[in-house]
């Protein structure tokens, strides 16, 4: 079982480790690296225009660019650097060393720079988002140009079943679905009213993270066992559900 999470426009340098804790380095930093140095060319005002700044946003993220893999560049475990709502949730600094080792394994993160991270490998702080659109080799967006390389990325893991999809769309849409060969289980997360079923975009982050603090801390391998999240309130819903989708009302 693989669990992807897709990650967070706010980021920062943390020092936090947990003693004996795994360290590893992005699968595609060559691809990372690359990516950088298109960036790095870039003018203040495209990047302003590419990425929708404000200027305070705009200052920040040039600095970010600037210093990337330069020895002035702090580098930080993945799962740490995040700081959006799903990973809050997530809660990372509360694991076990079970806890850290599993999630090693298990979980991953989608990345428009890094196209896939694992927990705890390093990475520097950055900003850019899966669903911009601009020239890359051949490619006209970095969904297209990360496709191919994900979808391979895991199904290398040739005894892997299933990919829980905790992911936005605009991050999980980079699998293949027609040449992945695992089977993709959505998990979606609905708010009740008057009868009514809809999906609130900060309470589905917030359930996201927490289902794969859930997952992680129990070590979850089947996906019967997923029906059991009840953390935030939520509960299965089976009559909602299918083989692919798993569906959580609250």
């Amino acid at each position: 079982m693989k669990i992807i999470l897709s990650p967070t426009k706010s980021m920062m340098n943390s020092q936090f480790k947990i003693e004996e804790s795994p360290s590893s380095f992005p699968f595609f930093q060559k691809e990372a690296t690359n990516i950088h140095q298109l960036l790095k060319g870039f003018s203040k005002q495209k990047i302003k225009s590419l990425m929708n700044l404000s200027e305070n946003l705009n200052i920040q993220t040039i600095k970010d660019i600037q210093l990337w893999g330069s020895a002035k560049s702090y580098k930080t475990y993945a799962v740490y650097a995040y700081q959006g709502t799903s990973f809050k949730y997530l809660e990372p600094q509360k694991w076990k060393l079970s806890d850290v080792i599993y999630a090693q394994n298990h979980l991953l993160i989608l990345s428009g720079l890094y196209g896939v991270l694992r927990p705890f490998d390093f990475i520097n702080k950055y900003r850019l988002e899966m669903g911009l659109k601009f020239q890359f080799e051949s490619s006209k967006s970095l969904t297209q140009f990360w496709k191919d390389k994900i979808t391979t990325y895991f199904n290398s893991f040739k005894e892997n079943k299933f990919v829980i999809n905790l992911a936005s769309k605009e991050y999980s849409n980079v699998l293949e679905t027609s040449s992945l060969n695992s089977i993709i289980i959505d998990c979606i997360f609905y708010e009740k009213s008057n009868n009514l079923f809809k999906v609130v975009g900060s309470y589905s982050k917030a359930a996201r993270g927490s289902m794969a603090n859930f997952i992680v801390k129990n070590k979850l391998e089947r996906i019967e066992d997923l029906k059991e999240f009840s953390e935030l309130g939520y509960n299965f819903l089976s009559n909602e559900s299918s083989k692919t989708k798993l569906v959580f009302v609250r």
